[in-house]
């Protein structure tokens, strides 16, 4: 019998180690595919990030459909995104619903603004604004809700420091 398909949706702010964790989890040998706007942006910009507020729209719509394509085939996904908040979860959770998935989060630790953003500063996306950074931080700081199977969550996995 064949085991139903996972989503894993990551929890955590810009920095807080969610790329390596999935660069680590994929050298296991896992074979989901990752997903991830960050990702569209390099493919637009033809591998130079481009964020652009005018096709974002555009890019979050891609990225819905890129997560439905992949659930309609049955394919185990990881969604690299920050995930900090109820509504930017619900969209996956209620997707993973209609196609019958398992539904894991990965919460990652919370680090202090200054080592997220220090990290963020070694792969800036072209962008080297580090006030930016900060502030993007803390405007996510401030969405944080800590995830719970109330959501609808089948397994919550918490990355210790």
């Amino acid at each position: 019998m064949r085991h139903k398909p996972e989503i894993v949706i990551l929890v955590g702010n810009i920095g807080s180690g969610k790329t390596t964790l999935i660069n680590k989890i994929l050298k296991k040998g896992f074979s989901h595919v990752v997903i991830s706007r960050d990702d569209l942006r390099y493919m637009i910009g033809a591998g130079r990030y481009r964020f652009d507020r005018r096709i974002e729209p555009i890019i979050w719509k891609s990225e819905e459909d890129l997560v439905k394509n992949f659930m309609i085939a049955k394919e185990n996904i990881i969604v690299d995104e920050v995930g900090i908040s109820k509504l930017l979860r619900k969209r996956y959770i209620k997707l993973a619903k209609k196609f019958g998935y398992t539904i894991t989060v990965i919460e990652m630790p919370k680090y202090s603004k200054r080592v997220c953003v220090n990290r963020r500063m070694k792969n800036p996306h072209q962008q080297d604004d580090k006030k930016l950074w900060e502030s993007i931080w803390e405007k996510f700081d401030n969405w944080y809700e800590k995830p719970t199977k109330k959501e609808g969550i089948n397994k919550i996995i918490r990355i210790k420091k």
